[in-house]
């Protein structure tokens, strides 16, 4: 923050190391543990670098998360200001006083209670939200550009293991999104033996004090690689370009699930749009499946389509209502994925 963050001593029982669970979704599932340090550490990084003097916070993140335990409870607690948990009851009254610099933690559930919300905001002297955890959905976009310039807002890409990584400017719908900036404790390994060419497409690999401790492992590793593959625009700069496990071939041609996303994201802002791998062509070879919702936005199966153009086709486009989403925020790949199976016939029930 561009003013001191106090350290909160703490009774030593408080200083003892921080458990977060991952869900193991990406990977086994684990206990990751930090100590108190690293925690103000990152407060007073992001702080300073993206936040800036706060007088209140309004927290939509749980807290056993560690982007809601980071910024939805030690912030507060070291900037000794007051936080509504919001997570605890999305839909409660937001209190925002008078004249306050504001700080909203978001997931993408809480951009649209924001927008409900509006009106409260705008009691605020300034607002930043800051959101992790899932891309933001088209009503982030909308609120930055309809709230500006009261309104700035910031993404933050990290990891339980990790903690954050990079940060960018959330883009006001119609602009294109910036690179991710790493944050300036991080270190970033380019692949060795190679020379650092930008533009050149890598496994985003990285070095930081503030890597947690698996439970099982007496210290926190030296390096972490953390399955994503970026597009490097400088020595400390990068687009994500999708994930290890988002590179299928589809006829023979590579295909970064992630970039179609990313497009799909970026030129039809009023949708809502997944693309998962899915089932496989003998002759084809790998596939992937389109989830999509907007037409009530007034987006139709001709635009997703057209957005497509570029890419090789997909094995499906499955329109929904809505994309369901986990607590956390993130699109339900379980429930996506069950839409594709066919319903039992009537006739082949048991009785």
């Amino acid at each position: 923050m561009s003013t001191p963050v106090a350290r909160a001593a703490g009774p030593p029982a408080a200083r003892q190391e921080v458990a977060f669970d991952t869900s193991g979704s990406t990977g086994a599932a684990c206990r990751w543990l930090r100590q108190p340090w690293q925690l103000e550490r990152e407060v007073e990084l992001v702080g300073r670098h993206l936040i800036g003097p706060v007088d209140h916070v309004i927290n939509y993140a749980p807290p056993r998360h560690l982007f809601g335990a980071l910024f939805g409870r030690w912030l507060p607690r070291m900037a000794r200001v007051p936080v509504q948990q919001a997570w605890a009851d999305p839909f409660a009254p937001l209190t925002v006083p008078a004249g306050a610099r504001l700080l909203v933690v978001c997931l993408p559930m809480a951009w649209n209670l924001l927008h409900r919300n509006r009106p409260a905001l705008e009691r605020a002297r300034s607002v930043v939200a800051l959101h992790s955890s899932a891309a933001p959905p088209p009503a982030a976009h909308r609120l930055v550009h309809r709230a500006g310039p009261l309104l700035r807002a910031h993404e933050l890409l990290g990891s339980t293991e990790t903690g954050g990584i990079a940060h960018r400017p959330l883009a006001p719908e119609g602009a294109g999104a910036a690179p991710w900036r790493v944050l300036p404790d991080v270190t970033l390994l380019r692949d060795s033996g190679t020379r650092a060419e930008h533009g050149r497409i890598e496994r985003l690999t990285l070095r930081s004090p503030r890597l947690a401790r698996p439970e099982r492992a007496a210290r926190p590793p030296f390096r972490w690689s953390t399955g994503d593959l970026v597009e490097f625009t400088s020595d400390r700069s990068f687009q994500l370009v999708g994930r290890d496990s988002s590179l299928i071939k589809v006829n023979g041609v590579k295909v970064h699930l992630e970039r179609i996303d990313e497009r799909l994201r970026a030129r039809l802002p009023r949708a809502e749009c997944v693309v998962l791998p899915g089932p496989g062509d003998p002759l084809a070879g790998e596939g992937y499946v389109v989830f999509w919702s907007g037409r009530r936005r007034g987006v139709d199966l001709a635009a997703v389509r057209a957005v497509l153009r570029d890419f090789p086709n997909p094995t499906r486009i499955m329109e929904l209502a809505a994309i369901p989403r986990t607590a956390g925020g993130k699109p339900d790949t379980a429930a996506l994925l069950a839409e594709l199976r066919p319903a039992p016939h009537p006739l082949s029930k048991r009785p």
